[in-house]
């Protein structure tokens, strides 16, 4: 699984450093949620992987918890932002070029923001919570 991880930073770490330079030669192209995303998310993101890719971690479980609660609560806006201009891009390319093209792309679109966004707030909350959740998760002892 460690290898996992690693391999998961690394390319991680591509597509941040590809998304700075895109965002450093047009920087008038992108949005508040974009600039966001990319000064506060994302080196989250890579921090959190980092830490779980290579197993050192010189930050306390509060931080990590602080951490993913930010995480996920922008996430949740990122998302919600994101959706409509991708609803609206299917739109488009249903009317240029039909309707299996925009539901592929849709689902390319859902499978890239998992694989995106789901790994690095897991690594987060396997860094705020090393030993899991298990007291609020378990289900109550039949009496």
């Amino acid at each position: 699984m460690q290898l996992w991880w690693k391999v998961y930073f690394g390319i991680f770490a591509v597509l941040a450093a590809v998304g700075a330079m895109g965002a450093a030669l047009r920087p008038a192209a992108l949005t508040v949620v974009d600039w966001a995303d990319l000064l506060a998310y994302t080196p989250a993101a890579l921090l959190a992987l980092g830490a779980q890719a290579f197993g050192r971690s010189l930050l306390p479980e509060t931080f990590w918890k602080v951490l993913l609660f930010a995480s996920v609560f922008w996430k949740s806006i990122d998302i919600g932002v994101s959706a409509p201009k991708v609803a609206a891009q299917a739109v488009d390319l249903n009317a240029r070029m039909g309707l299996g093209i925009a539901e592929a792309s849709i689902v390319v679109a859902l499978i890239t923001a998992a694989f995106v966004s789901g790994p690095p707030l897991f690594a987060l909350y396997c860094k705020g919570y090393p030993d899991g959740d298990r007291a609020r998760i378990r289900l109550p002892a039949r009496g």
